[in-house]
C-alpha cells in the first residue's frame, strides 16, 4: 500500500479515497442527493472536519462510520480524506454502524431494521441486549426489526413517505396475505388508503395506482385489522401479547380447549374465511371469580380486545354457575309451551335460523362479488371508454350524484357556471361546485388562497379590498411603538 497514515486511536491520518471501501453492514441505505450536494459544496470550502472511522484488511480498508462525509467527499473531487484507523472485531464494527447511524433523525426505520437485524445474527445479541446498548426500549428493538416482515409493495410506500412508522408497524405485525389486502386500493374493504379529494393532481403522467390516495390515521388502521383481520391464536408474539401468550402456555400444557371468540354480534366476512366459528357475545361469558369445572380458554381474534385471551364459559345447556338465568328462562318457555299447545319456541327458533341463513347467504354474495369485481370494471371501462361525453349523458349524471359529499348546491352554481352541453362544461361546472364548497369550510381562508391562484386570483388581495383589516389600537396602559 502506497499510502502511509497513522495508525491511532486519537489523531486522523490522510487515505486516498480510492483505497476505502463501503461496509456492506452498514444500514444506511438511503442518502438524500441534496443533503449530500449541500455538505460536498461546504467540503470543498472548509474541507473534511470530522475523520471518517474505517478498519484495514491489509489491501484496502473498510468504512466503518462516515459514508456520508465519504461520498460527499468524492462529489467534491477530493482525492483523499482524513481517517481514523482502529482494528475492530465484526461486533465492534456492527455496533458501531448501529449507535451511529441511530443518532441521525435521517435515518430511515426500515435501514434501522437492517442494522439490528445484522446485530441480531452475532451470537450473544438478542433484542433486551441491543435495547440496553443503543438505550432504547426492548419493545422499540422489537417492532423496529419486526418491519424486516414488511412485503416489497409496503416497503415501496414506506420509503415513499406514503405512510408513517406508525402504519408500518402495524402492517408488519400481519402475515404477507393480509398486508396485501390492507393496502389493495382497489378493495372495498381496504384499511389502509383512503381517497382524498384534490382539485389539482400533478401532470407528470405517471401511473402510480396510489395517486388520489392518502392514507388513513394509525388508529383507524387498527380499527380496520381489530375488524378485518382474524387474530391467529396459533402465532402469538409474546412480545406484543405477553398475558396471551401465558395464558396459552398453561392452556397447552394443561390440554384445555382454546377456542376463538369475540364481542361483536357481526363478525365482517373477511374476518372469518377460514370457515372456522367464533363464538359471539350471547354464546360466552367470562369466568372471572365464580369458579367453573367447563370453563375454557377463550381467544378474543376479532373486534374490541383482538388479541387478549381469558378464561370463559360457553356451556349453556349445562352450567347453572353462568348460564343458571339463561337455563331457568328456557325451562319457563318450555313449561309455557307445553301448557297452552302452542309453538312460539318453535317458531322463534325458525325465525332465528331463517335470519341466519339470510345473513350468510349475504355474506357468501359479498365474497363472490369481490372475486368477481376486477372483472366486472373490466367491463364497466370497456363501455365507459365508448359512453358518449356529454354534459347530460350517464357518466356526467354519476360525477353529479358524487357531489353529494360537497354542501355547494348545483344549483347554485349553475347561476355561476352552467352545466352546459359538453363534457369541458361539465369540467367547469363540476370544478366551479367544489371551490364553492372549499370556500364555505373552516379552513377556507387557508385553502381557498391556493387553490385560487391557480386561476390567477388573488383572494387575500381581494379580501383587503372588500373587508379591509381595522386599524389596531393600542393597548391602555402601554406606550404605542
Amino acid at each position: 500500500m502506497s499510502q502511509t497514515i497513522t495508525r491511532t486511536q486519537d489523531g486522523p491520518g490522510s487515505i486516498p479515497l480510492a483505497y476505502i471501501k463501503p461496509s456492506k453492514t452498514n444500514p444506511r441505505r438511503n442518502f438524500d442527493k441534496e443533503k449530500l450536494d449541500q455538505l460536498a459544496d461546504s467540503i470543498r470550502k472548509a474541507g473534511v472536519l470530522q475523520p471518517v472511522l474505517v478498519r484495514t484488511n491489509g489491501t484496502t480498508y473498510e468504512l466503518v462510520a462516515g459514508e456520508r462525509r465519504l461520498r460527499a467527499a468524492k462529489l467534491a473531487e477530493l482525492e483523499t480524506i482524513p481517517a481514523i484507523v482502529r482494528e475492530l472485531t465484526d461486533q465492534e464494527v456492527l455496533e458501531i454502524q448501529v449507535v451511529e447511524n441511530l443518532q441521525r433523525d435521517d435515518l430511515h426505520p426500515l435501514e434501522e431494521a437492517e442494522g439490528y437485524r445484522h446485530l441480531l445474527a452475532v451470537k450473544g445479541y438478542d433484542a433486551a441486549k441491543i435495547a440496553e446498548r443503543i438505550g432504547r426500549s426492548v419493545k422499540y428493538v422489537y417492532d423496529r426489526a419486526k418491519l424486516l416482515s414488511l412485503i416489497d409493495e409496503v416497503q415501496k410506500i414506506f420509503l415513499a413517505g406514503k405512510i408513517t412508522a406508525g402504519h408500518a408497524i402495524l402492517l408488519a405485525r400481519l402475515s404477507p396475505a393480509d398486508q396485501e389486502r390492507a393496502i389493495d386500493p382497489d378493495n372495498t374493504r381496504t384499511g389502509l388508503w383512503e381517497h382524498e379529494r384534490s382539485l389539482f393532481e400533478d401532470e407528470a403522467g405517471n401511473k402510480d395506482k396510489h395517486r388520489g390516495l392518502k392514507a388513513c390515521s394509525v388508529r383507524e388502521l387498527q380499527g380496520w385489522i381489530d375488524d378485518h383481520v382474524k387474530f391467529d391464536a396459533e402465532a402469538v408474539e409474546p412480545m406484543l401479547f405477553p398475558e396471551t401468550a401465558r395464558t396459552l402456555q398453561v392452556a397447552q400444557e394443561e390440554a384445555e380447549k382454546i377456542v376463538p371468540i369475540t364481542h361483536e354480534h357481526y363478525v365482517q366476512p373477511d374476518a372469518r374465511s377460514d370457515g372456522q366459528r367464533i363464538i359471539g357475545p350471547r354464546s360466552w361469558k367470562e369466568v372471572g371469580k365464580k369458579p367453573c369445572e367447563r370453563a375454557v380458554t377463550g381467544v378474543i381474534v376479532v373486534g374490541d380486545g383482538r388479541g387478549q385471551a381469558l378464561k370463559v364459559c360457553t356451556d349453556k345447556k349445562r352450567c347453572t354457575t353462568h348460564w343458571g338465568k339463561e337455563l331457568r328462562q328456557a325451562k319457563q318457555r318450555a313449561a309455557g309451551v307445553a301448557k297452552s299447545g302452542t309453538t312460539g319456541q318453535a317458531k322463534w327458533e325458525l325465525e332465528e335460523k331463517k335470519r341466519k341463513e339470510q345473513r350468510e347467504h349475504e355474506d357468501a354474495e359479498r365474497l363472490r362479488f369481490e372475486k368477481a369485481r376486477p372483472v366486472i370494471l373490466d367491463a364497466l371501462a370497456e363501455k365507459v371508454k365508448k359512453a358518449p361525453g356529454s354534459a347530460r349523458g350517464h357518466l356526467a349524471d354519476l360525477v353529479i350524484d358524487a357531489l353529494g359529499n360537497y354542501q355547494a348546491s348545483t344549483a347554485v352554481a349553475e347561476r355561476y357556471v352552467t352545466r352546459g352541453k359538453t363534457a369541458e362544461d361539465l369540467v367547469r361546472h363540476v370544478g366551479f361546485i367544489i371551490l364553492m364548497s372549499r370556500a364555505k369550510g373552516w379552513q377556507a381562508p387557508h385553502e381557498l388562497p391556493k387553490l385560487a391562484k391557480a386561476f390567477g386570483v388573488d383572494v387575500k388581495k381581494i379580501v383587503d379590498q372588500e373587508s379591509p383589516m381595522a386599524e389596531s389600537k393600542p393597548v391602555k396602559g402601554k406606550a404605542a411603538k
